[in-house]
C-alpha cells in the first residue's frame, strides 16, 4: 500500500493529510516537531479569552478559502481597528491632528496602490520606490503645508508598519516589483474570528465542525516532538528515508515538506540527501522570510476611552537616541492597538532584526521596557499590566521567521515560488519528494489561505497521480 509522509502539522500538513484521507489514502502519517499542531496559527487562551500569537486575521473574502470554509458557520466579524487611518503620537507626547496623519497615511498607501504600472518595471528596491515619490509629493501645492519633520517621522513610520506587511527586516529588502505578485483578495481584509481564535480552521479542516462525529481520525496519524533532520530520497529502492532528531527513521513512497522557509534556509545543506538541484537552492535563498512579532499586555481594566482604538508611534531624533541605549529594540515597535473580544488587552507590535532581539529578552525586562514606552508616548500614568505575553517565531528552531515575501535577492537569482514548489521526482516521474507551505504560493504567500491551497495542491498531486491510466505509470 502506498505510504506517504506529511512533514509539519501546521494548515498546509494538515490540509494535505485531511484531503488524502478524504480520498483514501490511509497509510499516512504526519511529523510534527512542535509538541502541538497548527504550526503559525497558534491561538492559546489569555485574559478573558484567547489570542492568536501568530496569524490573527481571514485577509478578504473573495476567492479565500479560509473564508469559503470558515463563513458559513458565522465565525467572522469586521475588526474594529483598520490599520489605514493611524492615530499618530510622537515620542513628545504630542498628538498629530488626525487629518495631517489621514494626509500622509493616504499620500503613502497612493503610492503603492496608484503607481503599479510603473512598480512592474521598477528595478530596485520597495523602499527606493516610495521614498523617491514621497519626497515629491511632499514638494508639490497638495502637501507643501504639512510639516516635513513630522511628515518625515510619519514615513519612518510607515517604513516600520510595511515591513510587518512583508516581514522583511527593510523594505530595501523588498523586491519593488515583486511586492505586486502578491495578489489581495476582495472584500474586508481583517476579518476576526471572534471569540474562537485562527485555530478554528484546524478543526474545520479535521471536520470536527459542524459535526464532530464525522471528523477525520487523523490524531493517531501525527507524531508530535519529531523534528525531521534528514530527508534521503535518493535511494535505489525508490523509497524516502526520513530521519528524526531522535533517532527514529520512516519509509515513504511520497513525502510532502511543509518546514517553513526559514528552516530550509537554516538547514538545506544537511537536510536533503543527495543536494537539491541548483533550481531549488535558488529559490530557498532567494525568496525572503523576516520575523514579525506580537506583545500581548493584559491590564485589570481598560485605561483608555471607549472609542479609543490604539496609536502609531512617530519618533523625534533626540528620542530615538535615548532609547537606543536603554534597549535598542524599543525603536522599532511600531504600535499598540485594542484587541477585538478582549476588553482588557493592547497588542504591540515589532518586526525585523529588533523583533529577534525582543525575543531574547526576559519576560520583565520586555514588561519594563514596553511600560517606559507607553508612558513616555502617552504621558499618563499608565497602570502596570497583569500579564505580558510575546510571540517568539524566529528563535524558535521549527520555524526561524513568520512569513515570507519577495526580495531583491529573488530578483537576482531570478527565482520563484514555483521553483519552491516543483516537486522532485524518480527516474519513472513519480513525485517523491513534494513541498507546500505559505512560501511555496505564487501570490498567496504569507497567508493561511495561501498554505491551505498548497496543502491541498501537493495532496492533488498525488491523488492525480493514481488516477492516471495504469499504461502510463
Amino acid at each position: 500500500m502506498t505510504k506517504i509522509i506529511v512533514i509539519g502539522a501546521g494548515v498546509s500538513g494538515i490540509a494535505a493529510a485531511t484531503k488524502l484521507l478524504e480520498n483514501g489514502f490511509r497509510n499516512l502519517l504526519v511529523l510534527e516537531g512542535e509538541s502541538r499542531i497548527g504550526g503559525r496559527v497558534h491561538t492559546i487562551p489569555f485574559a478573558s479569552n484567547v489570542v492568536d500569537l501568530g496569524a490573527q486575521w481571514c485577509h478578504g473574502e473573495k476567492d479565500n478559502v479560509v473564508f469559503q470554509l470558515a463563513n458559513p458557520h458565522g465565525f467572522f466579524s469586521s475588526a474594529t481597528t483598520k490599520y489605514d487611518n493611524f492615530a499618530c503620537i510622537k515620542s513628545n507626547g504630542d498628538v498629530v491632528d488626525e487629518k495631517i496623519s489621514s494626509r500622509l497615511c493616504e499620500m503613502a498607501i497612493g503610492i503603492l496602490e496608484g503607481n503599479k504600472d510603473e512598480l512592474k518595471t521598477y528595478l530596485g528596491s520597495l523602499g527606493s520606490f516610495i521614498v523617491e515619490k514621497y519626497g515629491k509629493l511632499l514638494e508639490t501645492e497638495q502637501y507643501k503645508d504639512i510639516d516635513k519633520n513630522t511628515a518625515y517621522q510619519f514615513l519612518d513610520f510607515f517604513h516600520r508598519y510595511e515591513n510587518s506587511i512583508e516581514a522583511s527586516d527593510t523594505w530595501y529588502d523588498t523586491s519593488a516589483r515583486g511586492y505586486l505578485h502578491y495578489w489581495d483578495c476582495d472584500g474586508d481584509r481583517l476579518l476576526n474570528w471572534k471569540d474562537r481564535g485562527y485555530k478554528t480552521i484546524l478543526d474545520l479542516l479535521m471536520k470536527k465542525i459542524p459535526n464532530p462525529t464525522n471528523a477525520f481520525d487523523i490524531e493517531d496519524k501525527i507524531l508530535l516532538n519529531k523534528t525531521v533532520t534528514k530527508i534521503d530520497y535518493g535511494r535505489n529502492d525508490g523509497f524516502v528515508n526520513v530521519q528524526c532528531a531522535d533517532g527514529t527513521s520512516y519509509l515513504a513512497n511520497h513525502v510532502i515538506s511543509t518546514v517553513s522557509l526559514g528552516v530550509l534556509k537554516e538547514n538545506y545543506l544537511s537536510m536533503f540527501e543527495p543536494a537539491l538541484p541548483r533550481y531549488k537552492v535558488n529559490a530557498i535563498q532567494g525568496l525572503g522570510i523576516g520575523t514579525v512579532d506580537k506583545i500581548y499586555l493584559e491590564f485589570e481594566k481598560p485605561f483608555w476611552s471607549d472609542n479609543w482604538q490604539g496609536f502609531s508611534l512617530l519618533w523625534e531624533q533626540s528620542d530615538m537616541e535615548e532609547v537606543k541605549k536603554r534597549s535598542a529594540w524599543l525603536q522599532d515597535v511600531f504600535g499598540f492597538y485594542i484587541v477585538d473580544f478582549q476588553p482588557n488587552i493592547l497588542c504591540g507590535w515589532i518586526s525585523g532584526p529588533r523583533a529577534r532581539m525582543m525575543e531574547m529578552a526576559s519576560e520583565d525586562e520586555i514588561r519594563r521596557d514596553v511600560m517606559f514606552l507607553l508612558r513616555k508616548f502617552l504621558k499618563t500614568d499608565v497602570p502596570e499590566p497583569k500579564r505580558v505575553l510575546t510571540s517568539s517565531w524566529y528563535s524558535n528552531p521549527h520555524f526561524r521567521g513568520s512569513y515570507s515575501f519577495r526580495s531583491v535577492t529573488t530578483d537576482l537569482l531570478q527565482t520563484s515560488a514555483a521553483d519552491l514548489a516543483k516537486p522532485l521526482t524518480n527516474s519513472q516521474g513519480v513525485p517523491i519528494l513534494q513541498f507546500a507551505g505559505e512560501a511555496t504560493h505564487d501570490h498567496y504567500y504569507s497567508t493561511v489561505h495561501g498554505a491551505l491551497e498548497t496543502g491541498w495542491r501537493e495532496a492533488g498531486r498525488i491523488i492525480d497521480f493514481y488516477k492516471r491510466p495504469l499504461s502510463n505509470l
